[in-house]
């Protein structure tokens, strides 16, 4: 025969906080918030080293030799 229930046995398991979250946003959370994380250390730590990197493939473009520049000036300065 079995014992009679107490108060502790008929008390639901409440489940915690941590298992309610959905996993999988959780995971995509995390790596995205890893991945900023990276792209700000990287920034920080050698911002110009990567602004050459894309110098390199794709380059500033410098105006031709003989390109003239157009400038308005007011008419009072004339």
């Amino acid at each position: 025969m079995r014992p009679a229930p107490t108060d502790g046995d008929r008390m639901e398991k409440v489940p915690s906080l941590l298992s309610m979250l959905p996993r999988r946003n959780l995971r995509r959370a995390l790596f995205l918030f890893i991945a900023l994380l990276g792209v700000l250390a990287i920034k920080y730590s050698g911002g110009s080293s990567v602004g050459s990197i894309f110098n390199t493939v794709a380059p500033a473009q410098t105006p031709a030799p003989g390109t003239m520049r157009l400038q308005v000036v007011p008419p009072e300065k004339r």
